[in-house]
């Protein structure tokens, strides 16, 4: 059986994995495992098609890239390339998408519970959008205003009560949840309200997200209608809407049997949802915005492992047994698999042009059962010092990353026409302890 391959990568003449032409063998050589490599060409293509698609879907458009999805700066700095705005959703976000070039007038705001100090930055800087989530909230934005004596320009977001049938941890628009304003209680009308009586908020739009890896359209349509009718319905407190951010919520790959509808399938079908009900009314249409991030950079992103001990061990009175791979790596640096039950695809980087028919469990090395991949098809001659490459981490995995059993973080390298050059340095010993002291006790204290 011939391994899953995405975007750029295939099997080189000497039967090694190659990304985006570099030999995977020779990029863990050179800069260790584990690794985080990002194909910079693969993500530009899916950044560019997503444009496209927007801008053929609506007459007005924009592509924002949620910074939750990678965070590094360059892959913020590509999407800036790339004419994308940003979501971002803490001060930490915030800095990296200014330090990765982002203008105030292209990042938005987002967040269940924002800060003073992350509203008090948002007016400071003008930002295009805070998007609000909360009726206190609100109320602290226009304290924050007055003391500024400032505008700020909102969205509200909406809990419209669409059950996108995906994993409880990424499913947001069912009524059920902690983001935004539901319709249904009326909460939601109650917001329009407030914010039409604030003089110092600018409402843009309305925003709605009902959840990730969503492999059709049908539950961001839902949610785009009534986005829209939702709007309608409250033209006489506030006007109608600039602008109708839609989400993003798209899948990506992660494995053979993953088949997403095409980005312009996608975008045309939700817009065609959002914008209708204003056409039928004969009102003007708004700005139609998605929020990718996962479809974005997702597939652009591998990662790379050294294989270590292999055992087999019996599981049933059938004699039958299970193989057990431990990789390098695991829980710190992909969480997703224990959050989640996230599935990915390995490959065998070392002998790639092997079948990869042999069931082996892949498991990380933390103190704890961390299963990275638990039914992975190997070549059956996978031996210790291989390299295994994991398919389709270029998101949630580098963000979401932590130092558990104190791991350092791994490297991250970008690959664009032929380049290899580190973008994330590896995470030392040392650096794991640079916010830390040792508490002194006092002699005899009990």
């Amino acid at each position: 059986m011939r391994p899953l391959l995405l975007g750029n990568q295939e099997i080189g003449d000497d039967g090694r994995l190659r990304l985006c032409g570099q030999s995977a063998v020779e990029l863990a050589s050179r800069f260790g495992t584990p690794l985080y490599v990002f194909d910079a060409d693969v993500a530009r293509e899916t950044m560019r098609r997503w444009m496209s698609a927007a801008a053929q879907a609506a007459p007005e458009s924009e592509v924002a890239f949620a910074a939750k999805a990678n965070s590094a700066l360059a892959v913020l700095a590509l999407a800036r390339s790339e004419g994308l705005a940003v979501d971002v959703a803490s001060l930490g976000e915030l800095e990296a998408a200014r330090r990765a070039g982002f203008p105030p007038e292209r990042i938005h705001l987002h967040g269940n519970y924002k800060t003073r100090e992350e509203l008090v930055a948002a007016v400071t800087l003008s930002l295009d959008s805070i998007v609000l989530d909360s009726i206190s909230e609100i109320e602290a934005l226009i304290e924050v205003c007055s003391e500024q004596k400032a505008t700020a320009r909102v969205m509200i977001r909406l809990a419209p009560g669409v059950d996108p049938e995906t994993h409880v941890a990424i499913s947001t628009g069912q009524e059920d949840t902690k983001f935004g304003f539901n319709i249904s209680n009326g909460a939601a009308r109650a917001a329009v309200e407030r914010v039409g009586s604030a003089s110092c908020l600018e409402f843009v739009g309305y925003h709605c997200h009902v959840g990730s890896q969503l492999f059709d359209a049908e539950a961001q349509i839902a949610g785009a209608e009534r986005l829209a009718a939702f709007a309608l319905e409250c033209e006489d407190l506030v006007g109608l809407p600039r602008t109708l951010n839609a989400g993003g919520g798209l899948a990506s790959r992660y494995t053979q049997g993953d088949q997403p509808v095409g980005i312009e399938t996608y975008c045309s079908q939700i817009a065609a949802a959002a914008l209708a009900p204003f056409l039928r009314a004969g009102k003007p249409t708004p700005k139609i915005a998605f929020e990718p991030g996962r479809s974005l950079v997702a597939e652009a992103g591998v990662t790379l492992y050294r294989a270590g001990p292999i055992k087999s061990v019996p599981i049933d009175e059938m004699g039958r047994t299970r193989r057990y791979l431990s990789v390098d790596g695991g829980l710190s640096d992909n969480p997703r698999p224990q959050l989640y039950d996230a599935v990915y695809t390995a490959v065998n980087a070392t002998r790639g042009a092997e079948p990869h028919s042999a069931e082996f469990r892949i498991a990380g090395r933390h103190c704890e059962t961390d299963t990275l991949i638990a039914s992975a098809l190997l070549p059956e001659a996978t031996q210790e010092g291989d390299l295994i490459a994991v398919l389709s981490t270029g998101a949630y995995n580098y963000s979401m990353a932590s130092n558990y059993n104190r791991f350092p973080r791994p490297a991250m390298v970008m690959l664009s026409a032929g380049r290899a050059e580190i973008v994330v340095e590896r995470e030392t010993i040392s650096e794991l302890f640079t916010r830390e002291r040792v508490f002194e006790f006092t002699a005899g204290a009990k």
